[in-house]
């Protein structure tokens, strides 16, 4: 049959094979980032409670690793319209990764557990689809499989040299999701955002928690306006310390990247305590790997010898990949002494980094 106005699936009278009946459902399916190929659904896993298609070491340490169950669309890619298959594993498999291919006794190498999905009317010795493990070729810096036909990549496993188990951290997760059309799709934290997509397309990135939307060719904010928070301080800042007149970091805030530019407004809180009075000192909010200073706050200390200061600043930060660290500082200018921050001081009611993110054109 021409690959041009297919039967329409479940038609009374006409004889509608396998690949119109998987068109037909595909009508139902994502569609997938290919620019090329409008009528081609997204390969991926239906999201669902748990963790649906996971990998997982035992927890002893052994050979073996365990699938949890899924449901999932495996795109066809031997004709154009080859449509798009749905699979299920319907419990969890457990696979002998070393049995049939032990590790090799110098070098490592990497092996894929896919969903491979398998159909003679395009040539394979089977139909149907399963859950197996592609072994790799150990070397002194090993590349993963090559994988043939159609199938879901679910996770790679680094086996070491001369190993006889498979532990957690020799696994690394390449699942994706699908949804159905229209739906919002959840984007893994090793996936980058799709080249390509369709007015109106919905996707939530699991890693930086940004809900997005396709307008035109770039991906934008779902709703217009909306304002990220971020702060007082990453994990392990402020840090307490003493400075005279070099400059002493001690806080930052990390603002992850987005696909869209932002304007970041910064103010930050420094409660101080000096050794002597009169002496002037300045709180520095910077960008690291920029040499200009965001926003300086000067200020003295009185009798009490402990003031706190207030600095502000904005910034607008670019679409891009690459996360932007505010940092908070504080220096002597002039007279004499030395300031300090006690871990005392160091709470956030005190001394804090806030930043408010807000996208713009």
């Amino acid at each position: 049959m021409a690959d041009f106005e297919r039967d329409s699936g479940w038609l009374s009278g006409q004889v509608v094979d396998a690949e119109d009946a998987r068109l037909a459902t595909g009508v139902l399916a994502a569609a997938s980032e290919n620019p090329d190929n409008p009528i081609a659904s997204r390969t991926g896993i239906k999201p669902g409670p748990g963790s649906p298609g996971n990998v997982l070491a035992t927890d002893t340490p052994s050979r073996h690793v365990t699938v949890a169950p899924f449901q999932g669309v495996i795109q066809g890619t031997r004709t154009t319209a080859a449509g798009p298959y749905l699979v299920t594993l319907a419990q969890q498999k457990t696979i002998d990764v070393l049995g049939d291919a032990p590790a090799d006794s110098s070098h490592p190498r990497i092996a894929l557990v896919v969903a491979q999905q398998t159909d003679r009317q395009y040539g394979d010795a089977s139909d149907g689809m399963l859950v197996r493990v592609v072994p790799g070729v150990p070397a002194a810096s090993p590349v993963r499989p090559e994988v043939t036909g159609d199938y879901l990549p679910l996770a790679e496993i680094r086996i070491p040299a001369n190993t006889g188990v498979i532990t957690q951290d020799n696994i690394k997760d390449l699942r994706v999701f699908t949804v159905a059309a229209g739906g919002v799709l959840p984007l893994k934290a090793h996936e980058s955002l799709p080249a390509h997509g369709y007015g109106g397309q919905r996707l939530y990135d699991l890693e930086t928690e940004l809900d997005m939307v396709r307008r035109g060719n770039s991906w934008r904010p779902a709703v217009t306006g909306a304002i990220q928070f971020f702060g007082p301080s990453d994990a392990g800042w402020p840090k307490s310390g003493t400075t005279e007149a070099t400059p002493f970091v001690f806080n930052q805030v990390t603002i992850p990247p987005a696909a869209y530019p932002r304007l970041l407004l910064c103010t930050g809180q420094l409660t101080a305590k000096a050794d002597v009075e009169n002496a002037r000192f300045d709180q520095i909010i910077q960008a690291v790997g920029e040499t200009a200073a965001l926003s300086i706050s000067a200020f003295s200390v009185g009798p009490t010898l402990t003031t706190t200061t207030v600095a502000s600043a904005h910034r607008v930060m670019p679409a891009g990949t690459s996360p932007l660290v505010i940092t908070q500082q504080f220096r002597r200018v002039s007279g004499t002494g030395t300031v300090s921050l006690s871990t005392a001081l160091t709470a956030s009611a005190f001394s804090g980094l806030r930043v408010l993110a807000f996208p713009v054109p």
